[in-house]
């Protein structure tokens, strides 16, 4: 029989996209670990999460990716843990412009998620979390994107060579590799799912949809394509934006042998290999400058105002093949954006790292009750139960009754509706982790191992 057991933690930290967040949660971890918390990391669809209708973890700080209304903050702990605190990571940190003024914007975050504590990269995040968001200053925390840290001098041995990257995606050690960072979404989507993007974002993101994002990507990939055909010297390397699926990109690896769609690794860790680095309507390019990299910004179309990042308005853009042609050879272009802007979105300290200011800001949060959300808000945000779970849950009051449930829930019988339905959603949900690379205990510790021995060899060298 399955028997319930809670874990009792400091810090519960829940992510969902693995190469986007992961390596970024385990420096935090190591850090927080080493001032003596119980520090946890765990999927979004937590596989032991999915049958509980009841706390696995009791966390006094959880972690999330992003948090913008009630639905967020049930989507991420869902009936598994019982917290006190919230501390929102907000990795899309950068919103589109026409939301920098609108105190309506999704991501301006209404109901419980207003209360929470949210990090900030920069003061021009800072600036509208307080102007148009209305937050409370002490809840908006300025320590900069602690992905960043992965680029520090401390940490340059912890990503693999270019030799080892190359023969671990079977790419000749004598190419260059040329790294495209897509900014778009998939290149098919329903309209339910375009209903709910405009929902979030407006009416004119299915224009910036189907008449920018579609377009700008096939003629980016038509001119890979043409400089694959010319140079046999070169492998381009499309890394899909989180969660996309490229039918047009698939397509290419069939056509030309060098050219390779792969989201494995991190993307920094393609920036550090790479000779060249593309993006477009993206803030990844602020990466490859972390990292001392050129990196060029492709926009064959123009991007409607209300959808172009701010800080690329005035950015050195390139818009037709010709120039594109130009920077495969060699280009003496500046770097697309001034250093000062990127200073007001990322902010830039090379004396302090980010981890060090998270782990600073989170002891603050877990010692002091300022931060606590009250029992009425931690009560708001969850969804109305159904008659068969509000039963289940006053089942779970009663730990041997629970536990049955348990048994039953990982088993084929009883055939019941209600647990068939929880069974399926659980099979659902489970392959969705899948899909987003969901890790295991045992990555997450060889990760960290591979972090502290890098800054312990930073500290003797």
């Amino acid at each position: 029989m399955v028997k319930y057991k809670i874990e009792e933690l400091d810090f519960l930290f829940i992510y969902e996209h693995k190469v986007r967040e992961l390596e970024n949660l385990c420096l935090l971890k190591y850090e927080l670990d080493r001032r003596g918390y119980k520090v946890k990391i765990v999927h979004i669809e937590d596989a032991e999460a999915l049958k509980a209708m009841r706390p696995i973890y009791h966390a006094k700080v959880v972690v999330t990716m992003a948090c913008y209304q009630n639905s967020s903050i049930e989507w991420h702990t869902k009936n598994f843990v019982k917290f006190d605190k919230l501390i929102d990571m907000q990795w899309e940190n950068i919103v589109f412009p026409m939301d920098e003024k609108d105190t309506k914007a999704y991501k301006n975050y209404s109901g419980v998620a207003k209360d929470v504590v949210r990090i900030s990269w920069g003061e021009m995040n800072k600036k509208r979390m307080l102007e148009v968001a209305k937050m409370d200053p002490k809840k908006v925390k300025l320590i900069g994107h602690v992905g960043m840290d992965f680029l520090r001098e401390e940490l340059k041995g912890y990503y693999l060579s270019k030799e080892e990257v190359l023969k671990e995606y079977d790419i000749p050690a004598d190419k260059k590799i040329f790294l495209f960072i897509s900014p778009y979404f998939s290149d098919y989507h329903s309209e339910e799912y375009l209903k709910e993007m405009c929902r979030r974002f407006g009416e004119g993101w299915r224009y910036y949809y189907k008449e920018c994002m579609l377009p700008s990507k096939k003629i980016i990939l038509e001119w890979m394509g043409k400089i694959c055909e010319q140079r046999q010297d070169i492998v381009f390397v499309y890394r899909p934006h989180p969660g996309e699926e490229s039918r047009q990109a698939d397509e290419m690896t069939a056509k030309y042998s060098n050219f390779k769609v792969i989201g494995g690794q991190s993307v920094k860790q393609w920036i550090l290999i790479s000779d060249k680095i593309y993006t477009g309507n993206s803030s990844t390019f602020v990466e490859a400058f972390f990292g001392r990299k050129m990196c060029y910004l492709l926009f064959p179309v123009p991007v409607p105002a209300d959808y172009e990042l701010a800080f690329l308005k005035d950015a050195d853009k390139i818009s037709d093949f010709e120039d594109f042609a130009k920077t495969i050879e060699g280009d003496d272009r500046p770097f697309p954006v001034s250093e000062k802007l990127i200073d007001e979105v990322y902010t830039i300290d090379w004396n302090k790292p980010s981890y060090i200011k998270f782990a600073d800001m989170a002891e603050e949060v877990i010692k002091n009750p300022y931060y606590n959300l009250t029992k009425e808000q931690l009560k708001e945000y969850y969804h109305k139960m159904v008659a068969a779970e509000k039963l289940i849950k006053a089942l779970t009051k009663v730990t041997p009754l629970y536990n049955i449930y348990l048994t039953m829930v990982e088993s084929d019988s009883p055939k019941w509706k209600w647990l068939e339905n929880k069974r399926a959603a659980r099979r659902k949900l489970e392959q969705i982790a899948h899909e987003f690379e969901k890790t295991s205990d045992e990555e997450i510790a060889a990760i960290i191992g591979k972090i502290a021995e890098q800054l312990a060899a930073g500290k003797t060298s």
